[in-house]
């Protein structure tokens, strides 16, 4: 049987910054292991997250420069945090 996980608000707020945390530092796959440890399946299911964070910035990004706006406070996100284009 799975391990189930309860998180309140403030809980998952420390959720989402330890791993953007681990992301900027460039240790998400490690993050993603611990996670996978206790619970496999909300590991994937954040995995999922993480490439359609990845995905979405990108087209933010794409769409700005299309339209001839400044897309330098997106750039730096990407770089900060080292999203990948999907």
């Amino acid at each position: 049987m799975r391990k189930k996980i309860l998180v309140k608000e403030n809980g998952l707020i420390n959720f989402f910054k330890s791993f953007f945390n681990a992301k900027s530092q460039g240790k998400e796959s490690q993050w993603l292991q611990r996670l996978r440890k206790a619970d496999s399946g909300l590991a994937d299911i954040w995995s999922d997250f993480d490439d359609k964070v990845s995905k979405n910035m990108f087209q933010q990004k794409a769409s700005l420069e299309k339209l001839g706006l400044d897309s330098s406070h997106i750039d730096k996100i990407i770089k900060q945090y080292g999203l990948k284009n999907i």
